[in-house]
């Protein structure tokens, strides 16, 4: 079907039987080989399901796809049949041959559109890929449609294996968004159009995410299922496109009329869990343009129109310098759409390496840590969400890393990472800036941190006012609380390394096409030997060059990523040092920030005292027992009073498994200190919770990937 518009709403295939064939060739397995001539036609009746759809013409080279089975058996494993119309018509034939079981008591057909060879041989799993990047050629075009469109017909039974009528439907649904111009937007040139949803969902065990309204991606079709089009189902890996993109092949421009732009999407309640739509609009001048308004519920066959005026935009500024202070870090804030971002790639991190970490290194590994750096390409090594980065937009020249966000809302927020390499050719790292997009700057986080009243013992150790902390965690999208908060989607940490590891299942790499995290990313395990690096993996030197990989434990030594001098447990052989607190257990001892502290600038780890203002005793306590500082009810984390009066919100947010580097969500959250354990030379000090008790100094091995709430330097 090359040609549509939007007209009319329905689809009728006359599947009719065979011409005048009879039977050709008998197979040796009972089969006959029937030639078959499928009367096509489209009515002109309307539905009920929306004002306007689709008016279909067939056209020389449309293909279906056909199905038939006899008892458990089939027997026609997706055959094609080709329109036999020379020009487009509204109705015609499709032909060609298919292999029915002889002397069966009954046949089953099955059918969809269009046709391809990359599908299930048994009618269960017909695939089809929604683009979730569209093209139209003009406003009001509706004919790049057909390129997105996928019908599917229910089961019909035949005790000849000649077949009567069918109903063909669509599977996908059509948004509409009639757009005009005013004020400073009249008159400008639309470059593109993006449509996203808010990714409000359930959260499976495993970190997948379940009930997605998602709007474009690879579905799954079931032939077979007495729902007939309705059993479209997500297959891996693409389980996470909230988002449709338009472009345009001559720009429309803005004004008075509407310019009519058409999206194909998945149908679904895009309301869900306060869930919203947002539009995106760029104009090939440099402007962005974001609205937000309530979701929509749509069906399959169903169009909905959306209006907006545009009124306003944001002019792309000149490339904003993330280090024009002078500051460096490991971690950078970007909050603006569609806008360019530089950064100093010359030094490491914040460029300071105690004299402690030079020592320890040269012990463990036997190499000299410096904080200079000079490469040769850029790259994005993954990100949380598509289209965070904007695709090719990665550079590397003069000691500078650029890069460009998308035009994706930055209230959805997410995280990425990028690697700085020698050149085209290297596989490994020189080192590595975990890029944080959050709906507040730098400078706004710092103004508005948050001073925890400390326990009092601990308050008058560390000075009044010190325990200064990040009202969110580290990466987080944004500031909220609740039951699927999206504030709990944060990156984890292996204590010591500088590098996040993602939340939950799935990753995207530079093309936005999504993987498991451990499929992609397999784990490795430590190895070491005492003071060497080269051709090992648990060490500072390897986890630079690797910051994609989670580097799991050994069962039963040392449980640390971090291999040290060798199997034992003793002091002598664990790094201390990585976040600047090596004996960060006694009390007034504080953090230096060093140069693998994963915090952006201005920030650092905390020390372990900075949450004994959680309980009334500034120790361990149970909630039954009164002796903490929360308020409400525990809902997949606690607000917890911190000053006497005001609420910090923090999540459980499951954790990393430090054998494995797989991920398990769970009501319980446990959050890194700078501090190692004094009693557990494998393990570090951390702040727990769970909907029963508040743990203060707990330790854990320091291969988990946990959480982490950054203090204000």
């Amino acid at each position: 079907m090359n040609r549509f518009t939007w007209i009319v709403a329905a689809y009728c295939v006359l599947l009719c039987g065979c011409a005048d064939d009879g039977l050709q060739d008998v197979l040796p397995s009972r089969t006959v080989t029937r030639n078959v001539r499928i009367a096509a036609c489209v009515p002109s009746t309307r539905t009920e399901l929306a004002p306007d759809g689709y008016n279909v013409l067939w056209s020389p080279g449309d293909r279906i796809g056909v199905y038939v089975k006899s008892g458990d058996t089939f027997t026609a494993e997706n055959v094609p049949l080709a329109f036999e119309g020379k020009e487009a018509a509204s109705g015609g034939f499709f032909s060609g041959d298919i292999t029915l079981a002889e002397g069966a008591s009954e046949y089953t057909l099955y059918a969809y559109y269009p046709y391809s060879e990359q599908t299930s041989a048994d009618a269960t799993g017909v695939g089809f890929t929604l683009a979730s990047q569209q093209v139209q050629a003009a406003t009001g075009d509706s004919s790049h449609l057909r390129d997105y469109d996928f019908l599917v017909a229910g089961a019909l039974t035949s005790a000849t294996g000649d077949f009567g009528a069918r109903l063909f439907r669509h599977a996908f649904a059509v948004i509409e968004a009639d757009l005009t111009g005013s004020g400073e937007m009249a008159g400008k040139n639309i470059a593109s159009v993006m449509l996203f949803n808010t990714d409000a969902a359930s959260v499976a065990s495993n970190g997948a995410l379940t009930d997605m309204a998602n709007m474009t991606g690879g579905f799954s079709f079931d032939l077979t299922a007495p729902a007939g089009n309705n059993t479209a189902t997500y297959t891996y890996p693409s389980v996470q496109l909230n988002l449709c993109g338009l472009t345009f092949t001559e720009p429309p421009v803005l004004g008075t009329s509407p310019v009519k732009t058409y999206f194909t999407v998945n149908p679904a309640d895009y309301s869900r869990g306060d869930g919203r739509v947002y539009v995106v609009v760029n104009t090939t001048d440099g402007y962005t343009a974001t609205y937000s308004r309530p979701g929509l519920v749509i069906g399959s066959g169903q169009m909905k129109v959306i209006t907006q005026d545009i009124a306003a935009g944001t002019a792309r500024q000149p490339v904003i310098d993330l280090t024009a202070d002078g500051k460096t870090a490991n971690c950078y804030i970007a909050t603006l759409s569609s806008q360019a971002y530089s950064f100093d790639a010359t030094v490491a991190g914040n460029g300071v390496i105690t004299d402690g970490l030079l020592q320890a290194v040269q012990k463990f590994e036997g190499r000299t840590l410096s904080a200079s750096l000079s490469g040769g390409e850029a790259r994005l090594l993954w990100q949380s969400n598509p289209y965070l980065i904007e695709p090719g937009s990665i550079s590397y020249a003069g000691g500078r890393i650029g890069f460009s966000l998308s035009g994706r809302p930055v209230s959805l927020g997410g995280n990425a990472v990028i690697g700085l390499f020698a050149d085209a050719a290297a596989t490994e790292a020189l080192w590595s800036w975990h890029i944080w997009i959050t709906d507040k700057t730098n400078d706004e986080l710092l103004a508005q941190a948050e001073t925890y009243t400390m326990y009092p013992a601990y308050e008058q150790a560390y000075g009044a006012g010190t325990a200064v902390m990040m009202d969110r965690n580290l990466g987080a999208i944004f500031k909220e609380d609740g039951a699927y908060a999206r504030s709990f989607r944060a990156p984890l940490y292996q204590w010591g390394r500088k590098d996040p590891f993602p939340w939950g299942l799935v990753v995207f790499d530079a093309q936005s096409v999504p993987h498991n995290y451990i499929d992609g990313w397999r784990p490795v395990q430590t190895t070491g030997a005492p003071g060497q690096y080269v051709g090992y993996v648990g060490n500072t030197w390897y986890a630079t060059a690797h910051p994609d990989l989670f580097i799991a434990t050994m069962a039963g030594t040392s449980y640390d990523w971090y291999y040290g001098g060798g199997k034992g447990n003793g002091p002598d052989y664990r790094n201390n040092e990585l976040w600047g607190n090596p004996t960060g257990y006694t009390v007034g001892q504080t953090t230096t920030k060093t140069l693998f502290d994963p915090c952006p600038p201005g920030w650092k780890m905390p020390h372990p005292y900075v949450f004994s203002a959680f309980t009334k005793t500034g120790n361990t306590a149970t909630v039954a027992s009164g002796d903490v500082n929360t308020t409400g009810s525990f809902v997949q984390g606690w607000n917890f009073v911190y000053d006497g009066t005001n609420t910090t919100y923090y999540p459980g947010v499951g954790y990393r498994y430090d054998e494995y580097g797989t991920f398990s969500f769970t009501p319980s959250g446990y959050y890194w200190s700078s501090a190692p354990a004094p009693s557990d030379t494998f393990g570090a000090w951390v702040f727990g919770l769970t909907g029963a008790s508040i743990y203060q100094r707990y330790s854990d091995p320091r291969g988990f990937g946990l959480p982490v709430r950054c203090m204000k330097e």
